[in-house]
């Protein structure tokens, strides 16, 4: 059986590669701070911008492939903080050249915020142009991948929904502020093609699948505002929609700029069939 390692197992899109992962891979995780226990899978410890120690570890583990999740993800954070190229940028450079070396798959998810917002849908043969930090780190740790190993995969990624058992993610936190009586201020002028996590876990694995390389869009199969996405989750779990307050992306200031529209056109990874859900029909698979 093949050797899949996953860096960043302990983050939202790590739990559910855990458990959507297919059996004709062992996986084994890396995590940084976040110590996860999972029955299915080993992890393990490793600070992956600390070189000598991430080739230490992966001259004794050997994998056959590499799937690269782990990152800052956080746009304020990254706005904030210069460490954060360490881990977005250099680190992710270190392992492809890595993969490279050896000749082995390596697939780096990247991120719908390397595009302006200006002139969504976005394929992937459209021009990036990132407004905010998180985004253009993730644009040169694509650039300089391709560079390096043009045999590597590019998973462009949009925002991804689920319900997790490890209490991540923006749906999470919805409902149990629904749940709870609070308010939830979602913009009505900010769009993507938000993805389950299970579907973009899977669409992951097609990509190692088929063997491809390049860039691939795993967006959602439909495009929704931030406030029609709660207004739908509200509606579906029978929670006080009236608690949900429309507001404008424009009016809030935050240290990360946003762009208005980073809708995704998938349809090169429809191709090869991925094949994502929409927001209703996965809303079906969820409780809280």
């Amino acid at each position: 059986m093949k050797k899949l390692l996953v860096t960043g197992i302990s983050g939202f899109l790590g739990w559910h590669i855990v458990n959507h992962f297919q059996s004709n891979w062992q996986v084994q995780g890396i995590y940084q701070n976040n110590k996860l226990d999972y029955e299915s899978i080993q992890t393990n410890p490793l600070n992956l911008t600390d070189n000598q120690s991430v080739i230490n570890y992966l001259k004794q583990y050997q994998p056959d492939a590499i799937l690269h999740l782990a990152a800052n993800s956080n746009p304020n954070n990254c706005e904030q903080n210069p460490l954060s190229n360490n881990i977005n940028v250099k680190a992710t450079i270190h392992l492809a050249k890595w993969c490279a070396k050896q000749n082995i798959p390596f697939i780096f998810t990247s991120t719908d915020l390397v595009f302006d917002g200006k002139n969504a849908p976005y394929a992937e043969t459209d021009s990036a142009n990132p407004i905010m930090i998180y985004g253009k780190q993730k644009l040169e740790a694509e650039q300089k991948i391709l560079q390096i190993y043009p045999q590597a995969t590019v998973a462009r990624m949009p925002l991804m929904y689920g319900m997790p058992s490890n209490g991540l993610g923006f749906m999470n936190a919805w409902v149990r502020n629904l749940k709870e009586g609070k308010n939830v201020y979602c913009f009505t002028d900010e769009y993507r093609t938000a993805a389950f996590g299970g579907d973009a876990a899977r669409g992951l694995f097609l990509l190692l699948e088929k063997k491809v390389n390049g860039i691939f869009h795993l967006g959602g199969k439909e495009k929704l505002s931030r406030f029609e996405f709660a207004t739908q989750v509200a509606e579906h779990f029978g929670l006080d929609k009236n608690l949900i307050i429309p507001s404008l992306q424009k009016d809030v200031q935050m240290p990360a700029k946003r762009p208005a529209d980073v809708s995704l056109n998938s349809n090169k990874a429809f191709t090869i069939g991925y094949q994502p859900k929409s927001l209703i029909e996965n809303l079906k698979t969820l409780y809280f």
